[in-house]
């Protein structure tokens, strides 16, 4: 959701299996745009469900089972973390990490992450003060929680509201502030993993360092994130060790695919999900954590095996799903303040009426795709552009 697919020299490269099936098609993973775009419509219904006045009218009259989907649709995030492990290395794949490098890497990040993210904080805000002038507004209901001062307006748009403990100005940014933690992480971690290797390639040849190294560097914290940090919420949540063990998972997807690492690696990563979800039941956690393992374990297999069969870059590419995939991050940031305005409204005009509330949340969904997709036109696209121009 959160990384641009296209790369300008997306063809094997030299080293690989030629398995993720990108020749002809405009070197775009339509797969993982597909599922992008579904996690975001999921989130999207999630947070309207989950976070508007209207939750307890449109539950009388919705079926049990479309109410339970609709209350797990939050475990998308973790379909995103496997995405972003799986994009981050693809786009490294023929980066040597130098001081250059990283600085490049991590402008276009920031630039690629927060250009929308912090247009989606100011609309947030703006709509927060226009609704209060203009709107009767519960005050259980209120687009901002807490009010918003200037330290906690500044944490959120440096990405650190989180970590300084000044709370989330809008639903789910807290993952774009933990995925930007991720990607620097992940330079770093491959920069340390090139450096090692360098002195076994004439050793044992420039692949099996490369391979080793990735290995011994990567997955030690992956199992450390696994069984200590994602136990531990209250500690390390805000941080991208508490989730790292997700978007590895991802990226070991890539590597395997790539040809850098045995496929041994991804498939032991991938028991060790297995072991990892079986020791949360056996502890007596909520079982919303084996979900969350379970999720990205699916995702990280299903990437794998479609990877294999050479069909990354045309399955999945009807395009009511691309559009929803190009549109997706636009669609995360931007669909909270935009149906909380029409819920908020809808429910001033049929309170409690429950063929209205399901008519008002509905009409949310489908307003807020659209509102994503002015909000790509004029935000995201102009960033995209921008970014790609400084990896030139």
């Amino acid at each position: 959701m959160l990384d641009s697919n296209r790369g300008p020299d997306a063809q094997a490269q030299p080293g690989t299996h030629h398995t993720t099936g990108l020749s002809g098609t405009g070197a775009r993973f339509t797969f993982l745009d597909a599922l992008r775009g579904v996690g975001a419509l999921a989130i999207t219904c999630y947070h309207i469900h989950r976070y508007t006045p209207l939750e307890i009218p449109a539950d009388r009259l919705l079926p049990n089972v479309i109410q339970f989907m609709v209350r797990h649709c939050w475990a998308s995030v973790q379909m995103f973390w496997v995405i972003s492990g799986f994009v981050v290395a693809y786009s490294l794949r023929n980066v040597t990490v130098r001081p250059a490098s990283f600085g490049n890497f991590t402008v276009r990040r920031v630039l690629r992450l927060g250009t929308p993210y912090w247009t989606a904080i100011l609309v947030v805000v703006a709509a927060d003060f226009l609704s209060k002038q203009w709107l009767q507004i519960d005050p259980n209901n209120m687009l901002i929680d807490d009010p918003v001062s200037w330290p906690r307006l500044a944490a959120n748009l440096g990405f650190l509201q989180d970590v300084l403990k000044y709370g989330n100005i809008s639903a789910g940014t807290w993952f774009v502030c933990v995925d930007l933690q991720f990607g620097l992480l992940f330079i770093v971690m491959l920069g340390i993993a090139q450096l090692l290797s360098r002195p076994l390639q004439g050793k044992v040849g420039a692949e099996n360092a490369n391979a080793l190294l990735l290995t011994l560097v990567f997955v030690p914290l992956g199992l450390i994130s696994l069984f200590v940090f994602n136990l531990n919420a209250d500690v390390y949540d805000d941080w991208a060790i508490y989730y790292f063990h997700m978007p590895l998972f991802g990226a070991l997807a890539w590597w395997t695919l790539d040809g850098r690492i045995p496929r041994a690696v991804f498939w032991s990563f991938a028991a060790a999900l297995v072991g990892g979800m079986a020791y949360r039941w056996n502890l007596g956690f909520d079982y919303k954590k084996s979900l969350e393992l379970a999720v990205a374990l699916t995702a990280g297999l299903a990437i794998y095996l479609v990877g294999r069969r050479g069909h990354l870059g045309d399955w999945l590419a009807a395009r009511p799903l691309q559009f929803l995939g190009r549109i997706s991050y636009s669609l995360y940031l931007i669909h909270y303040p935009t149906s909380w305005i029409v819920v908020t409204i809808g429910r001033s005009l049929t309170p409690n009426n429950p063929k209205a509330a399901v008519l008002w949340m509905t009409t949310g969904v489908v307003v807020s795709i659209g509102v994503a997709y002015l909000f790509y036109q004029c935000v995201e696209s102009p960033s995209l552009r921008l970014v790609k121009r400084l990896k030139a």
